[in-house]
């Protein structure tokens, strides 16, 4: 039996006096780096009735200017049409009871209702960042839900294969490791620019591989070759970060694995989360305030509906709930993604987790 050190029978009497250190707060374990709703552009809305309505240009002038010759008779024209978009802002919440036993008998070092609000926010914030990817109210999701990246990509239509004629901003890559060739498409077709490109960690990884040791599919192996469109750099704080031909690869858990052959714009037919063919996605994305008018046509995160002048969401506070012995905490937003021109948005499809290909 182990000795006290003098006067306890024992060393488990002499530690019934004592008291163990906790310290304050919680460590996170559940972590999502990259979350998208802290990269898009954000605008306040405000009064917007029904929803937001935009135009995007349809029919455009050129084919109006006529040659003549010297004589000809002159005629006039008018067939200008706009495509008219809108969006409505859907509201999500969450929303915790605040027993005032816990603030009031249990409270130490820790303020309870700082910690509900702490973690209510983080909660709210990685649904946002979730729903950027992957809401859908148009094929085949919720209709609580705004459209996402996938579901506004897949407005572009029938699905980019090599060498077919549709549009290329949505790009079928084919169950196959990501394409250079087909990245150099969508970006070539992103006529407003890229900001960023959207990628998941597990491609991007591929992407380091084929740039630092493995070469590319293609290639022989272990010869990188022309690296000269891939670059590796750091950002402000020093972290390591892609280049593609100048424009910054950010990694995101918030991209996850997908189900191949989903989300190709067909009815009832949403990008779906993998359950027995693991692809991945990739986005082109270009960054603006649509709110703003056609000088900056990218995609932007409007949200409304909050009390003061910049807050993403709203907290109600309850003093007391009904029937209970606590107060409560609530936390609102409402929000949808808008998409001013087509052009902003890029994507390819079913890219598997193998070699990079050139």
């Amino acid at each position: 039996m182990a000795d006290s050190g003098g006067h306890w029978k024992t060393l488990a009497e002499a530690q019934k006096l004592t008291q163990s250190m906790k310290i304050p707060g919680v460590f996170e374990e559940d972590i999502k780096r990259g979350n998208p709703i802290d990269r898009i552009t954000v605008g306040q809305a405000a009064h917007t009735g029904l929803k937001i309505e935009w135009l995007r240009e349809k029919v455009t002038l050129e084919d109006d200017v006529v040659e003549i010759s010297q004589g000809d008779q002159l005629s006039w024209s008018d067939d200008v049409e706009y495509e008219e978009k809108e969006s409505t802002l859907r509201r999500l919440y969450i929303q915790r009871k605040l027993d005032h036993y816990n603030s009031g008998i249990y409270q130490t070092y820790n303020n309870y209702e700082a910690r509900v609000l702490l973690e209510s926010e983080k909660g709210l914030k990685r649904k946002l960042g979730a729903r950027l990817i992957y809401g859908d109210t148009t094929y085949g999701g919720s209709p609580t839900q705004f459209d996402g990246f996938h579901a506004l990509a897949a407005e572009h239509g029938t699905p980019y294969t090599a060498g077919s004629a549709y549009d290329a901003k949505n790009i079928n890559n084919g169950n196959a490791g990501l394409s250079l060739n087909f990245l150099r498409v969508m970006v070539d077709e992103m006529k407003h620019g890229v900001d960023e490109l959207l990628m998941p960690y597990e491609i991007v990884r591929r992407i380091d591989a084929a740039y630092q040791e493995k070469g590319f599919a293609g290639l022989a192996y272990n010869q990188q070759g022309n690296l000269g469109f891939i670059a590796m750099g750091f950002n402000e704080i020093g972290k390591r970060v892609l280049f593609w031909d100048g424009i910054p690869v950010t990694r995101t858990d918030f991209m996850v694995a997908e189900e191949s052959a989903t989300g190709t714009g067909s009815s009832a037919n949403a990008r779906a989360l993998y359950s027995s063919d693991k692809t991945y996605s990739i986005f082109g994305v270009k960054y603006g305030m649509v709110m703003n008018g056609e000088e900056n046509p990218g995609i932007q995160f409007a949200y409304g509906g909050t009390e003061g002048q910049g807050d993403l969401y709203k907290i109600v506070r309850f003093p007391e709930l009904e029937d209970f012995d606590a107060g409560g905490i609530r936390l609102v937003t409402y929000g949808s993604v808008l998409l001013g021109s087509s052009l902003c948005l890029g994507r390819i499809y079913d890219v598997d987790d193998s070699a990079i290909t050139v």
